[in-house]
């Protein structure tokens, strides 16, 4: 069970690393920014107060430390992640983690930021009201995407990790 709970982890944060490495290759060969995870913390922020919607999280005012906050979140989300493709995949359907199921389960991930983030964030369903909708589309589609192949990638190098431990 230990083994089980660390490859979760060891697969949510492993992604979550490659997801910003990613978003960083990204941002210097196409100047597209990586995601402000300072506006994301201001989001969280403000859920506290029962504000969930915003109609411009740039607008909102600021919280306190809502960069750390932000930070924060993304990997906490990011175990969480992790614990439900590791738990999904080797304890509720009895496999293994493998690329295909990775990819899959990263392009079926995208329907949260899609669908709860960017709306929350005033940004519409599929970035639909930001200036270029395109941009936060296909960038949360293709994050995903490579999220899902990474979190297969973090569970089979520690799966790779503790076999060679012996």
């Amino acid at each position: 069970m230990a083994y089980l709970i660390v490859n979760m982890v060891v697969a949510g944060v492993f992604a979550t690393v490659v997801l910003d490495v990613w978003q960083r290759v990204l941002h210097a060969a196409t100047g597209i920014p990586p995601t402000n995870w300072g506006i994301v913390g201001r989001w969280f922020g403000h859920m506290p107060r029962g504000r969930f919607v915003h109609t411009a999280i740039g607008e909102a005012e600021p919280v306190a430390g809502e960069a750390a906050i932000g930070w924060i979140m993304h990997y906490l989300i990011g175990v969480i992640y992790g614990v439900a493709y590791v738990g999904l995949f080797t304890v509720a359907l009895a496999g293994t983690p493998t690329l295909l199921n990775g990819f899959l389960f990263g392009l079926a991930s995208v329907v949260i930021p899609w669908f709860v983030m960017q709306p929350c964030l005033g940004l519409g369903a599929m970035g639909s009201k930001a200036p270029n909708p395109n941009i936060p589309r296909y960038g949360a589609l293709a994050a995903h995407c490579i999220y899902g192949v990474a979190l297969y990638g973090g569970s089979a190098l520690h799966a790779m990790a503790m076999a060679m431990a012996g």
